[in-house]
């Protein structure tokens, strides 16, 4: 259950910040950050969905998202940039 819960939330951020990104660039500000903000948003989702559907079933997928990082996997590295940069795009654009 909690899980499910965790997934709710981090959609429903993702979609907010996905509508600030497109208010940005509407208005202007921040255009080419914004723009990336976007194509992070729709991407790092696909690619992390895309490669968790190979992992085991008796781990989850923060987990094997943790052991791939670990053996220096690409897209495990791409997730963790993007929810990164997302985050930090997003709070920077509050203080704006």
């Amino acid at each position: 259950m909690i899980e499910v819960v965790f997934w709710i939330i981090l959609y429903l951020l993702l979609m907010i910040i996905f509508v600030r990104a497109i208010y940005s660039v509407i208005k202007k500000k921040q255009v080419p950050l914004a723009m990336i903000a976007i194509l992070v948003i729709i991407s790092v989702p696909m690619v992390s969905l895309m490669n968790s559907i190979d992992r085991p079933l008796d781990i989850s997928e923060f987990e094997y998202l943790a052991r791939e990082l670990k053996h220096g996997a690409l897209w495990a590295i791409f997730t963790i940039a993007g929810y990164l940069y997302i985050l930090v795009w997003f709070i920077l654009s509050l203080k704006k």
